[in-house]
């Protein structure tokens, strides 16, 4: 498929791309702000990450964490363009060494080579009286980091906002965590939110407050359901909905079902 969409707002540029384009879940953005990129992109789609970078070639590339579809072009931009790439200090031994990636994320976004990438310092300089604030806010993955543009009242996000109302979990994301990082993040300042699969949200601070609410309410109802002796399975479909074809897909990685034994803080497996 390669570039699905290109989208611009005020001094950010960015690319959505993805093989599928036939939901967020199976497309992605690469953004430019500054002389910064954020994220690389997956490794199947290094062709459009190579014509969005050759328009204007950024100085430096930040990651938000190390999943393939936000870090998967790197080495090819390395040996492309000998870019410094900075990532999260969690992020470092898991693109050293190679980090599994079911069958279902190959498919979609390939299988990215190992790599070697420097620690993001606390601040970043990406020119235009701009800089970028790592913010540790972990529960997708361990290393997920958002970075504030505190001149601009912008949130570059990775994944952790996605959606307001989400209905799906995957079996590797701590939900407390994501909770807790939610809560963080609000704590900060900033309007525009630039969500690497949901693309730029006006009034982002909103959308992340809907977000956290949201979730607290599913978790009450889904315990309340509980202590009235429902089953895992009835609670899903009475709140969710039935599970679909995104989970049969992704082999129950990624399902609504994981969403409410989180709720209820039970493994995934329980």
């Amino acid at each position: 498929m390669g570039v699905v969409k290109r989208v611009r707002h005020s001094e950010v540029d960015g690319v959505r791309i993805g093989r599928f384009s036939g939901a967020i879940n199976t497309t992605c953005l690469v953004y430019r702000v500054g002389d910064a990129l954020i994220d690389t992109g997956p490794p199947n789609q290094w062709g459009a990450v190579r014509q969005f970078v050759e328009e204007k070639a950024p100085r430096q590339v930040i990651l938000t964490h190390h999943h393939e579809d936000h870090s998967g072009n790197t080495p090819l931009l390395q040996r492309h363009k000998n870019l410094p790439v900075y990532a999260p200090e969690l992020s470092i031994p898991l693109l050293a060494k190679g980090f599994k990636v079911q069958i279902y994320r190959r498919l979609v976004w390939g299988k990215p080579e190992r790599m070697k990438v420097e620690p993001v310092p606390e601040v970043v300089e990406i020119g235009g009286g701009m800089t970028l604030r790592p913010l540790l806010t972990p529960g997708h993955s361990i290393d997920m980091t958002c970075y504030l543009v505190p001149e601009r009242g912008w949130l570059f996000s990775g994944d952790l906002f996605v959606a307001a109302l989400p209905r799906y979990l995957r079996s590797d994301e701590d939900f407390p965590q994501q909770l807790e990082s939610i809560r963080s993040i609000l704590r900060y300042e900033f309007d525009t939110l630039f969500c690497a699969h949901r693309g730029v949200v006006e009034n982002g601070r909103a959308a992340f407050k809907r977000k956290l609410e949201y979730l607290e309410s599913l978790r009450q109802r889904a315990r309340r359901l509980r202590d009235e002796g429902r089953e895992v399975r009835e609670i899903t479909r009475m709140l969710l909905g039935k599970e679909d074809l995104l989970s049969w897909f992704s082999g129950g990685h990624f399902r609504k079902s994981n969403l409410i034994r989180a709720c209820l803080e039970l493994t995934p497996n329980s």
